[in-house]
């Protein structure tokens, strides 16, 4: 009787040990799966947040370097009478565009090839719309009316308001690239954090089955020794 009683308990105990590893090993598995899925949500998303981030960062610097493009303007009309003058702030516009320019491709670019919820023509609009004024600005600097008295004002009232719409188009594309990077980066913190929770309740209810079974084995081991009572 008392080595029934022994192999009995002896039994419980190997089965005990050895759901309790294939229990540990469950966990483990699905912990690395778990790490995995969530590098890859990080790798993924983390990288379209990227993209979009670095669209909106050009499009804020093209729209402030078209700002500072608009004002060299202004200064070839107000101090650009002396030839030398003229050279300088012409100079001075060129490179402002130029970088403008080159800030909006760029944007362009990274919108192309991140395939985002941007429409990307809208930003290709804005980098026609904006190589049209240069041209719209130089073909009505008339030389000899700016060299003369109060020509520069002949010269701004041919161009004056033309740069707006150009102004409104970066003001609304920006304005919806933020949106959209702002809602995207909502988007994957709470993406991360369901899958947290996921995870924080598999280990909880895995754990919960665990303290169940040890329960059961106590119980059944407590049960063996009561009979000999």
């Amino acid at each position: 009787m008392e080595n029934i009683k022994i192999k009995n308990v002896k039994k419980i105990l190997l089965n005990f040990v050895l759901t309790w590893t294939f229990i540990l090993i469950v966990i483990e598995i699905f912990a690395l799966f778990s790490l995995w899925s969530i590098n890859k949500i990080v790798q993924i998303e983390g990288e379209k947040l990227y993209k979009i981030s670095e669209i909106n960062s050009s499009l804020k610097s093209a729209d402030s370097n078209f700002k500072s493009q608009v004002q060299a303007w202004k200064n070839i009309l107000i101090r650009g009478q002396v030839n030398k003058d003229y050279k300088k702030y012409k100079f001075d516009f060129n490179k402002k565009y130029a970088i403008t320019q080159n800030k909006i491709n760029g944007a362009y670019e990274e919108c192309i090839s991140s395939l985002s919820l941007i429409d990307c023509n809208r930003i290709k609009t804005i980098q026609e719309a904006h190589e049209s004024l240069k041209n719209a600005y130089f073909r009505n600097l008339n030389l000899e009316e700016l060299m003369s008295t109060e020509g520069y004002k002949i010269i701004d009232g041919k161009v004056r308001g033309i740069d707006r719409d150009l102004q409104i188009q970066f003001f609304q594309v920006t304005q919806e690239v933020n949106i959209l990077f702002e809602n995207k980066q909502n988007e994957f913190v709470e993406l991360v954090s369901q899958r947290y929770q996921q995870i924080r309740f598999f280990l909880l209810v895995t754990l919960a089955l665990a303290m169940s079974f040890i329960l059961l084995q106590l119980y059944r081991i407590l049960k063996i020794d009561s009979k000999d009572l």
